[in-house]
């Protein structure tokens, strides 16, 4: 299946919407959220994105846009709120992962729709990557369904469900909206105990794509790999790559499984190899501490790999 039947000539293939925040780490605070770890992610690959955010008028605001104008990053679309800071998040790590403790009432809360709508204009994206964290106030949720009815292209939902900031009416009328849903064992079970899922993998797939009218599935699945499925019931699994170091934390690793996908999808990847490159990628994150690496090695490494087996 072909998904990127898109028209040509945008500004930007990509659009991300989304929290901009600090990861506050126990012994560094990280520039992150998962929209912008992934738009760091497809700068890094050759892909730079137009990002529509918003964060506080702060000492922090400075160095988010030193940050994106170093990562070859678009900031027009960063909206300044004088009232609400820059996101914040502590993460607390421990042997099972990490734990976030995600702050209320912050800037991204309150994207604005008018500006963001503009945004959506100029860009004409071939896809629109967006998460349901941001969407938890009703603000930005308004502002980012106003961004997809606009845009044409593909949309590609990044579920990042975090208790307590998500509803269930709210995240099934995100993912309405999706054409693409990637998603992690858990979030895969809270979908389950929605819809009182039963059988096996593959038919638990079918029935989430069909009930959201999703052209995929992506299922990122640990230490098991990664599974994507199509609603004509094709499935494609892979087993994991082989850790090259050890895990430093998880931080950020669905964030660069996400990056990779997006990067696959709008060059018309086979599945396998999506899958594969994608779950690679990930793994490699699993070795840094936070989400994105502090140079373009490993990006550099990635589209080597790429370019010799096309």
């Amino acid at each position: 299946m072909n998904f990127n039947d898109t028209p040509q000539g945008t500004q930007y293939p990509v659009l991300v919407f989304g929290e901009v925040l600090f990861d506050q780490f126990p012994d560094r605070t990280v520039l992150g959220g998962a929209p912008f770890n992934v738009a760091r992610h497809l700068a890094g690959f050759g892909w730079p994105p137009l990002m529509i955010s918003r964060i506080g008028r702060d000492d922090a605001h400075a160095e988010v846009l030193r940050a994106m104008e170093r990562y070859g990053l678009d900031a027009s679309c960063i909206q300044i709120d004088p009232l609400h800071p820059t996101g914040s998040v502590q993460v607390e790590l421990n042997e099972a992962g990490h734990r976030f403790e995600i702050l209320d009432n912050q800037a991204y809360d309150y994207i604005h729709q008018g500006m963001a709508r503009l945004g959506a204009l100029a860009a004409r994206p071939q896809l629109v990557y967006y998460g349901t964290l941001a969407a938890r106030h009703t603000d930005s949720c308004r502002a980012l369904l106003g961004v997809l009815r606009l845009s044409p292209g593909l949309k590609f939902l990044d579920l990042n469900l975090r208790a307590p900031w998500y509803e269930r009416s709210r995240v099934e009328t995100l993912m309405r909206h999706a054409h693409v849903l990637k998603l992690n064992d858990e979030e895969f079970e809270v979908l389950g105990r929605w819809h009182n899922l039963k059988g096996s993998l593959e038919a638990m797939c079918l029935q989430i794509l069909n009930r959201y009218d999703l052209r995929l599935l992506l299922l990122t699945r640990g230490d098991q790999g990664a599974y994507a499925a199509m609603p004509d019931g094709r499935g494609f699994a892979h087993a994991g790559s082989a850790l090259d170091a050890p895990i430093v934390d998880s931080v950020g690793a669905g964030d660069a499984f996400s990056a990779v996908a997006i990067a696959g999808l709008l060059s018309d990847w086979p599945m396998d190899r999506l899958l594969e490159r994608a779950d690679a990628f990930a793994r490699k994150i699993l070795g840094i501490r936070g989400a994105v690496p502090d140079d373009r090695h490993l990006y550099q490494q990635a589209r080597a790999g790429w370019e010799e087996n096309p």
